[in-house]
Formats: structure tokens, sequence, C-alpha cells
């Protein structure tokens, strides 16, 4: 616990001296139901961090190449007044970053837009809470065969458009105090995604949940969260990008 909360202070440094930087690693906010694409140039200067930075998509984020970040209110920073989960990895970022975000997208949201989306060297996909948080209504996909499909339609999307790059698939955000069907539910998905990343080598697939529940189970869960399903400001979003990091170490 004491080697998470250096860690986690050390992100939180890290972020703020980037975000008080001169323009470096200014990220983007979706606010309107219309797709928003902005992009923004991070610092060069970079910090290792045991532990978390060996791993594909860290040497990834160094690699100068543009990252794209899709999602819905996670990654747009609705409860967090326009930060996104990955913020404080922008400082590892030396490329250009993209941010396709909207509050409640879903999976077929994204089969929506996915042609829309720019070229980038690097996706970061984060999506399916909504999916599973709202199975039973017709905004996402009704199962994980359903969801895996939308995953493909917005894959090949994303190929066409740069064929060369590689997707990290990021899987349902957890949450909390929900009923034991939607965990479960989110637990399928879950593999689901994994299964279907294994089949492909330009594929990654992350699962942060066991991390940001294990740290959420020994807290006060409003340290790092500003509801049941979005993470705070800047504890929440330092804990989801440290996951994040953390479960890419283990692939």
């Amino acid at each position: 616990m004491k080697k998470f909360v250096a860690t986690i202070l050390t992100l939180s440094m890290i972020a703020a001296v980037t975000a008080c930087g001169s323009d470096a690693a200014e990220t983007t906010v979706a606010e309107t139901e219309e797709t928003v694409i902005e992009t923004s140039e991070t610092t060069e200067e970079t910090v290792a961090i045991p532990d978390i930075n060996n791993n594909q998509l860290f040497e990834d984020m160094q690699s100068g190449g543009s990252f794209c970040f899709i999602g819905d209110s996670i990654t747009a920073g609705t409860a967090t007044d326009g930060i996104p989960w990955y913020q404080p990895l922008t400082a590892f970022i030396t490329g250009e970053i993209m941010n396709v975000s909207i509050p409640g997208w879903t999976s077929i949201h994204l089969t929506e837009i996915a042609a829309e989306v720019p070229q980038a060297d690097y996706y970061v996909i984060a999506i399916g809470i909504n999916d599973v948080l709202y199975i039973d209504q017709p905004l996402g996909a009704a199962s994980s065969e359903e969801f895996i499909d939308n995953l493909q339609i917005l894959n090949d999307a994303l190929t066409t458009t740069s064929p060369d790059a590689s997707l990290y698939y990021i899987a349902p955000w957890p949450f909390l105090n929900f009923p034991d069907e939607a965990y479960e539910t989110r637990d399928i998905f879950a593999n689901a995604m994994k299964d279907w990343c294994d089949l492909d080598e330009h594929r990654y697939f992350i699962d942060p949940s066991e991390t940001i529940l294990s740290v959420l189970s020994e807290v006060d869960t409003s340290v790092y969260m500003w509801n049941d399903y979005h993470p705070n400001a800047p504890e929440g979003v330092n804990l989801y990008s440290y996951a994040v990091l953390q479960q890419a170490s283990y692939q």
C-alpha cells in the first residue's frame, strides 16, 4: 500500500507540473453531443516509475507516436471538470494526443462514429461500462456477443484509417453499489473482450478493475470516487492511470 501511495503521489506531481507547464499536455473535453476531436502536444520530459514502466503501453507512450483516446464520460472528464482518466499519463506521452469521447457513449455509439475517428499511431479505447449498466435498455450492447461485434466494427474502421496502429482496449471500468448481476455482466463482457483481443497481435487487452477495487476496498471510496462509477480528480484519475499501467505490466 505504501508503494502504491508513493507511485500515485509521483503521478500526481507529474500531472500537476505538466498541467501548469507551458503549452504541454492540455487534454480535451467532450461537452456536447457532437464528436469532439482536439489535439495537443505533450512535454518530452519523462520520469521513470518502478514497476509500471515495463510494458508495451509505456514503451509506446515514449515512442513519439500519436495517441487517440476513445471512450465515454470517464474519458471526457465529465465528473472531473474536464480531466480525463488518462491525464496523468500525458506526462509520459511524447507525441500528439487526441480525445474522442462523449458522456454516455456505449459500444453502439462507437460504431456510429468509427469512420470519423482521426488517424493515430495508437488508440486507447475505454468503453463498456454504459453497455453493462444499461444492458436492459436500447443504449448499448444487449450481450457480450453484440459488444464484441460492435468493437469489431470500430476496430475495422480504425485499422482502415491507420493500418499500422496498435489498439489498446480497456475492459469496462469498475463500479460500486450495483446489483450482483451487474458485476457478473461486467466480467462476462471483460472476458469476451480479452478473448477477442487475443485473436490479433495488434490488439492489447487491459483490465484495471482488480487494482482499482483493491485500493477502494481499503479506504473511504470518496477519496478516489466522485460517485459510484466516476473517479474524482486528482486522486481518482491518478488511481485509474496507475491501475492501467500496472495491469499493462502483467500482460
